[in-house]
């Protein structure tokens, strides 16, 4: 099986931001512990103080909007960060033209400045979101593979399939509804 495709800024964004979510484990368990904190203390000055009751209810909103910020300011710095790349290096070469064949004991990855065979076996996670397929690869390599760049559904499932038949150890996120399907 053979797709081609190529990432738009949009999706480089949205790759950067999934990455960035989970990849580092740690972003949004910080952002809830920053919030949690915040809280904590103001809990403990309005019991100090002896608030009235009401001022709670805005406390824990506050701290809500604590979390929504921190995780806005994660994807604002998030695409900055990419329009800088974008800037720096000329968009071909961030964004090439890429083409995965799957073959029998490797895929092949073919963009115009290389050409990479990756065992299966280096596939430690796959992952589908709504707007691509994530696949963690060892040695800290990644790819994206933008849903749009199948044909059809029935194109991206059977991907998918062969894919979760090669690679039985990698942790599969996201594709339960694969998985019952192949096993039933």
């Amino acid at each position: 099986m053979k797709i081609t495709y190529k990432f738009d800024e949009d999706e480089l964004y949205a790759f950067n931001y999934f990455r960035a979510t989970r990849k580092n484990a740690g972003t949004i368990p910080t952002a809830i512990m920053i919030a949690c904190a915040y809280l904590a203390a103001m809990l403990v000055i309005g019991y100090m103080c002896k608030f009235p009751v009401y001022t709670y209810f805005i406390m824990v909103g506050l701290a809500v909007a604590v979390f929504g910020f921190i995780m806005w300011f994660l994807r604002r710095k998030m695409k900055k960060s990419v329009k800088v790349m974008l800037y720096r290096q000329r968009k071909e070469d961030l964004m090439p033209q890429t083409t995965i064949t799957l073959e029998e004991d490797y895929f092949e990855v073919y963009t115009v400045s290389r050409t990479s065979e990756i065992e299966y076996s280096s596939v430690e996670r796959i992952e589908k979101s709504k707007q691509f397929i994530y696949l963690e690869l060892d040695m800290n390599g990644e790819m994206g593979i933008p849903l749009r760049a199948f044909d059809s559904d029935q194109q991206r499932d059977d991907f998918l399939r062969e894919f979760i038949e090669k690679t039985p150890k990698a942790v599969h996120v996201g594709l339960g509804d694969l998985m019952k399907k192949e096993h039933a």
